[in-house]
């Protein structure tokens, strides 16, 4: 049986950064009962916060009340840990980086780890994921009050500095250091997310913690098992309706679920809607036919990258790929939301809920 932590103890509210509050849910034990009665008695915390720019949120279980605070107040721990280590809004090492283009700058261990596994993506996808994209977000700040559009003279200027082939990662005495080239300018923001979830699914494991949800800004990480012999079922979001409006359920186990599109962050210009995710090719929101990119893996930074690639790729590109890569697991949704394109590996975990939509498996 699963139970709120708050049954059997006072709620605990936890102060952080920005003054937003985290609080333990106190939902009614009898809600909570999610297991087999015959499974030993579990307890579960909520947890909620805004960090990243975006709204994460857990859930942890254990099997005692001060364990799952415990393990809610890891995560808290660790969300701010990062926050302060990647942000584009603080005093971070990856902002120094941009600054200083041109020299050598330290950073963190997990900095150049992430760094590495981004130049890992872009070479295999031919830069559809680019980490030195960054002088294009800069023009049109899609998302970050960008209305207009550039123009191409702008553009011309700007992919001058997009190249990650050029990017200098070393090790010196366990020391860690990133150099990009001058006019470079790095954003993680396509990676980081993953990153940072599969590396507070590790904590949790490394912690003691059998099975754990959690979600930043839609990024879903399944810890373990929702319980035994039972997956965790994610929802993929349907574009053109409301948050919350599925399209299909996907079970998962010990992996995460990052989905990629263009419907949340864009602007309409004479009648033409732009996207956020930019093309380092042409230095514009790419023109693809699809609506959204999911991605299931056990590499959550891997995840993530390469949802953004597939999205810009299109369909035909994209099954393409999906056919020469058997180990990248994908769900693709048309532009016309009547065709999902599913991996022939998960086929018997996705389940498309919406009778519109015509299944179509994609074999390697």
């Amino acid at each position: 049986m699963r139970f709120s932590a708050a049954v059997l103890s006072a709620c605990l509210s936890l102060a952080f950064m920005g003054g937003i509050q985290a609080t333990w849910a106190q939902d009614n034990a009898s809600a909570q009962t999610t297991a087999p009665t015959a499974q030993a008695t579990e307890y579960e915390a909520s947890w909620q916060s805004l960090h990243m720019g975006t709204l994460v949120t857990a859930k942890v279980f254990g099997q005692t009340p001060d364990e799952v605070k415990r393990l809610g107040a890891i995560v808290e721990s660790e969300i701010v840990r990062f926050d302060d280590m990647m942000s584009v809004h603080k005093e971070t090492a990856l902002n120094e980086v941009n600054r200083s283009a041109g020299e050598w700058v330290e950073v963190t261990p997990e900095i150049a780890e992430m760094t590495r596994e981004a130049l890992e993506v872009a070479d295999l996808t031919d830069s559809a994921f680019e980490p030195t994209i960054g002088p294009i977000v800069n023009l049109w700040k899609i998302g970050f009050g960008g209305h207009s559009v550039p123009s191409d003279a702008a553009i011309a200027e700007a992919l001058k500095h997009v190249n990650h082939r050029t990017v200098a990662l070393k090790e010196e005495d366990g020391r860690h250091f990133l150099r990009i080239e001058k006019g470079q300018n790095i954003d993680m923001g396509a990676i980081a997310k993953g990153y940072i979830g599969q590396k507070l699914a590790d904590r949790l494991k490394k912690e003691g913690a059998k099975h754990a949800l959690l979600d930043l800004g839609g990024n879903v990480v399944a810890v373990g098992e929702k319980y035994e012999n039972h997956p965790w079922r994610v929802g993929l979001q349907r574009p053109d309706q409301t948050r919350g409006a599925y399209f299909a359920v996907v079970s998962a186990n010990d992996e995460s679920v990052i989905t990629s599109g263009a419907y949340e962050r864009n602007f309409e210009k004479d009648g033409k809607k732009y996207g956020h995710i930019l093309s380092a090719k042409t230095g514009r929101p790419v023109a693809t036919d699809l609506s959204s990119v999911t991605i299931l893996d056990k590499n959550g930074a891997r995840a993530d990258a390469l949802c953004t690639a597939l999205f810009g790729m299109g369909v035909s590109a994209a099954e393409r790929f999906l056919e020469e890569h058997p180990d990248v697991h994908a769900v693709l949704l048309s532009s016309d939301m009547k065709t999902a394109l599913v991996s022939d590996a998960i086929k018997d975990r996705v389940r498309v809920t919406d009778p519109e939509i015509v299944v179509k498996i994609i074999k390697h």
